[in-house]
């Protein structure tokens, strides 16, 4: 009667056992997903600051050239 109860709990022990390695592996899967988006989503943003970064170098050389432009125009009329 001892020996089946035992062997009841040991079987009831390895299922627990096998149950608690599968969460394992289940929360290890979700950790490696979550760090993968993660980064990928860090890649995105840094890509999208890189793009507004140019945007913005982009837009300020042409004004930068427009003011230039004005400068020679009013330089003109200020030597005629």
């Amino acid at each position: 009667m001892q020996a089946t109860e035992l062997a009841r709990e040991r079987d009831n022990l390895n299922v627990q056992i096998v149950n608690l390695r599968q969460e394992l592996a289940d929360a290890k899967a979700e950790v490696v997903n979550v760090r993968r988006s993660i980064v990928e989503e860090k890649q995105s943003l840094e890509s999208r600051l890189d793009e507004e970064r140019r945007a913005k170098e982009r837009a300020r050389a042409q004004l930068d050239s427009r003011m230039e432009e004005l400068q020679r125009r009013k330089s003109k009329f200020a030597c005629l």
